[in-house]
């Protein structure tokens, strides 16, 4: 387990991008067409945006913006793009946080995020607010706390893992309720401002006619 945990130290940037690479193929077989220029630039930015916005909270490492910003976006591009923002942002924002062996695993978490969130397709907050919860708790927190599993003790065992759940759960509990709190103001004025950039550009007008 030591020789797997090496290998994460050693070669964490190489498989964070392998891992953007290999989603960046996964939108491509699921579209099975051009994409447009326009909606890979806006995907590309809006995964900016929200690395940025992590950026501003590093004073604050576990308030981060990024899951609700993450589940919100995808919610209007669909689960797998939603993935690719979520795999982005994470990669991007760790420019700001830095980069290291956790690198993959939080683009793994947040990609997971994002698609589910591509699913929820509702203008009520309080759903994907209260769906935010085990989201969080249970996905995003889970893997981070694998992660520290591995990269502090060198191995990864039911009594290590345990630890870090322990250990993590009051700054997972204020990662939790900074994604609800983000939701509960940014969910509807934030869907309708990408709704409006949707209709302008004509990419919901053109995805309907491919359905």
């Amino acid at each position: 387990m030591v020789g797997s945990k090496n290998i994460l130290i050693d070669n964490y940037y190489l498989i964070s991008i392998l891992i953007i690479l290999v989603g960046a193929v996964i939108v491509a077989l699921y579209y099975r067409r051009r994409i447009m220029a326009r909606e890979i630039v806006l995907v590309t930015s809006l995964s900016a945006l929200i690395a940025i916005s992590r950026g501003v909270m590093a004073w604050a490492p576990e308030v981060k913006p990024v899951s609700a910003l993450v589940i919100t976006v995808a919610s209007i591009f669909g689960p797998v793009p939603g993935m690719i923002i979520g795999a982005l942002s994470a990669f991007l924002s760790n420019f700001f946080i830095g980069q290291g062996p956790w690198t993959p695993f939080q683009i793994i978490a947040w990609a997971l995020l994002g698609f589910i969130g591509g699913f929820i397709k509702t203008d009520n907050k309080v759903i994907p607010m209260v769906l935010s919860i085990p989201m969080v708790l249970g996905i995003y927190s889970v893997i981070v706390n694998i992660a520290s599993a591995i990269l502090i003790t060198g191995s990864l065992t039911l009594d290590s893992f345990v630890t870090m759940e322990i250990s993590g759960f009051p700054l997972d509990l204020v990662h939790t309720g900074c994604t609800v709190v983000v939701i509960f103001f940014a969910w509807k004025p934030l869907r309708k401002k990408l709704m409006r950039m949707y209709t302008k550009y004509g990419i919901l007008a053109r995805k309907r006619m491919e359905m």
